[in-house]
């Protein structure tokens, strides 16, 4: 009621003050912005902790900080200036992915040392029940034509590129709104997923080949062998829920029409959902599970920026 009763009383005041005071906002957008730096920071803080507790030491951080201050300055200079806004904005928001990517990662190797029992066997029966056969499409896949291999590689490859590239993109086109969604639908996803690895961990299905690097990674951890880790050598060790089918899924949405981005990233996209369980080691359930936390998570962001929004179009 208080937004709503702002929002009339702006109104109220005419557009001529309300544009007059527009040039001294520092950001289109601080609520969300601060807000996500906020969470990001919370994150952090539950790393540090869970860490010390854990007896783990990271290392190269700091290079990690100061480029993600770098952007964050840069970012926030423009912003205060007024112009090349998409530039401003395009710094804040890989600034705040580069800074959550990082705790993230520190996140899921502290959620791993939960050593909660493997889920393997059940992920491996539930395929079976849903007629997946894992090895089938991994032999079909590494027998198949070079062409086939090289692109799934780098469809599957392709998530990080393609979330800064839809960034910029979103800054150029000034669709603020898509920016804001991939951010928090993406902060919402990520903890959710991470979190349930930690209570339903798992190393993922392997063949001849042995087990995944990643997954390699996963057992030092459960065992204690491995306490101190390089933030350059660090990698995805989450089998289950699929972060990867996360990130595709939530792609397309943030991508959809009217945008003329959505087909060639729906196709990319395809392509990255068809190589995730033989190049990510996932279980098909991985993947359903995935598809079910950006579901998810998409209500639950869209229901708390709804009230927001509205407030922004009695504003305008």
């Amino acid at each position: 009621m208080l937004e709503y009763a702002e929002a009339a009383a702006e109104s109220q005041r005419g557009p001529e003050r309300v544009n007059a005071r527009a040039p001294r906002k520092i950001l289109d957008d601080p609520d969300y912005i601060l807000r996500a730096w906020a969470a990001i920071a919370l994150v952090a803080a539950i790393d540090w902790l869970w860490c010390r507790h854990a007896g783990f030491e990271i290392e190269g951080l700091k290079p990690a900080v100061e480029g993600v201050a770098m952007f964050a300055v840069f970012g926030f200079l423009i912003g205060y200036v007024g112009r090349a806004r998409p530039v401003a904005e395009a710094a804040h928001y890989c600034a705040l992915w580069i800074a959550f990517g990082v705790a993230l990662e520190i996140y899921s190797y502290a959620a791993a040392t939960l050593r909660m029992p493997l889920w393997d066997m059940q992920f491996a029966r539930a395929d079976a029940a849903l007629g997946f056969n894992w090895n089938a499409g991994y032999e079909w896949i590494t027998t198949s034509s070079w062409m086939l291999r090289y692109v799934l590689e780098h469809a599957y490859n392709s998530m990080i590129v393609q979330v800064f590239a839809s960034i910029a993109f979103f800054a150029v086109i000034r669709r603020t709104d898509r920016n804001r969604e991939l951010l928090w639908i993406g902060i919402l996803s990520a903890l959710i997923t991470t979190t349930v690895s930690g209570f339903l961990p798992a190393l993922g299905p392997y063949g001849k080949t042995g087990m995944a690097p990643w997954s390699a990674v996963l057992v030092t951890i459960r065992d204690g062998s491995l306490s101190k880790f390089a933030l350059g050598n660090m990698t995805g060790i989450v089998a289950f829920p699929s972060f990867h089918t996360v990130v595709a899924v939530l792609l397309v949405y943030v991508n959809r029409p009217p945008l003329r981005s959505f087909v060639p990233v729906a196709i990319l996209n395809a392509l990255m959902l068809v190589a995730i369980p033989f190049a990510g080691h996932h279980y098909l359930v991985d993947m359903i599970a995935g598809a079910s936390v950006v579901t998810v998570s998409i209500l639950i962001v869209h229901a708390a920026m709804r009230p927001r929004s509205l407030v922004r179009l009695e504003r305008a």
